[in-house]
């Protein structure tokens, strides 16, 4: 319960309108941006005739940018509640309701029968949830027989100190983090097999640098709209995930794994 009161209270209606200024990204509240849904879209073989499920959809963005694209049909689930009502609404503004359905749930059990999707989509989220092995587990029991799972995560990818673990987890609101590995072993107990692993840890990197300028940039119009206590913890926090990704202990990774 506490994680997910952490979820509300970041991803609220004022939270994703600074995460989208940060990231420069509108719809998107993940990290890796528009780029890396089109890289996963095309590695998971995604078409006018697919059916996605996208775990964690945030406001939308990667779900919307699919539907507009590709023409496909996505399923999207959150388990913010203002996230889905947002990124149903954008949908609806957009005229891509038809295709585009978001709703409420939780990644670790999800309301979804076996083998329901050609291909099962997740963008920076996976890290929010504290099973992650559940996760992996639902993901591939959702996927058909001959679809695809893609997914990008933030990873730990170093030694942080408990110290460091203590403020990158409270800053990402997450439990814990996976490593690159520990993913892929779940996905080998599921019977799937890993066709593409790409550490995009340096984008990761560069990307967090120019939100950590934008954010400065925002200190005025911050501290005036909230105060300037606001923003010195979003300063304290951000800083503490960018020391993270300066030493090598935080990082991303982009999967891409069949299911039998």
């Amino acid at each position: 319960m506490a994680l997910k009161d952490d979820l509300e209270s970041n991803y609220s209606r004022i939270g994703t309108v600074l995460i989208e200024r940060l990231y420069d990204s509108e719809d998107f509240l993940s990290l890796s941006g528009v780029e890396s849904t089109d890289v996963m879209a095309r590695h998971a073989g995604v078409n006018a005739s697919s059916n996605v499920l996208d775990i964690g959809a945030g406001l939308g963005g990667p779900a919307l940018h699919m539907v507009e694209t590709l023409g496909c049909k996505v399923t999207a689930v959150d388990l913010v509640q203002t996230n889905v009502d947002q990124a149903q609404a954008r949908a609806k503004a957009r005229g891509l309701d038809s295709k585009a359905s978001f709703h409420q749930a939780d990644a670790q059990a999800l309301p979804f029968t076996d083998g329901a999707f050609d291909v099962v989509f997740s963008q920076d989220a996976f890290c929010h949830v504290p099973d992650k092995q559940q996760v992996i587990n639902e993901a591939a029991r959702l996927a058909r027989s001959g679809g695809k799972i893609t997914f990008i995560d933030w990873v730990e990818s170093g030694s942080m100190s408990a110290q460091m673990q203590q403020s990158v987890y409270s800053a990402l609101a997450a439990e814990n983090l996976a490593t690159a590995a520990q993913y892929k072993g779940w996905l080998a107990q599921n019977g799937c097999a890993v066709t593409v692993e790409d550490d995009i840890s340096s984008v990761f990197a560069s990307r967090y640098q120019s939100a950590m300028e934008r954010l400065r940039g925002m200190e005025d119009e911050i501290s005036k709209q909230f105060s300037p206590r606001v923003f010195s913890i979003m300063v304290e926090k951000n800083a503490a995930i960018q020391d993270a990704f300066d030493s090598g202990d935080l990082g991303g990774v982009l999967i891409v794994a069949d299911r039998p």
